[in-house]
């Protein structure tokens, strides 16, 4: 019998939520191309933003266990894929990645 997904709840206080919030939203702004994938979303970055991404999606695994991340680097890019197996997610995640919430 499957599991069920994991509940969509960030562990994190209003205030830090927020903080963590501006810097996905100053990374974004790095980003190369942000695209929606089923059950999430991809997002490539410069390669040399490796170690700020990869302590934030680190932080934000923590406080957000529902959440899936994966950082591959190819063809000189780093690419973020950002996933859940819980469809309640998917607005968490378009708001990560910049995407509109029907994406």
């Amino acid at each position: 019998m499957p599991s069920a997904p994991r509940p969509v709840v960030c562990t994190l206080t209003s205030k830090d939520a927020v903080g963590q919030a501006f810097e996905w939203s100053d990374l974004r702004g790095k980003a190369i191309a942000v695209e929606a994938l089923t059950g999430g979303a991809r997002i490539r970055f410069p390669s040399d933003l490796e170690s700020h991404l990869g302590d934030l999606t680190k932080r934000e695994a923590e406080c957000c266990a529902f959440l899936d991340f994966m950082t591959v680097v190819a063809d000189g890019e780093l690419i973020l894929d950002i996933t859940s197996p819980n469809p309640d997610a998917l607005p968490v995640i378009a708001l990560l990645a910049g995407l509109p919430s029907g994406a």
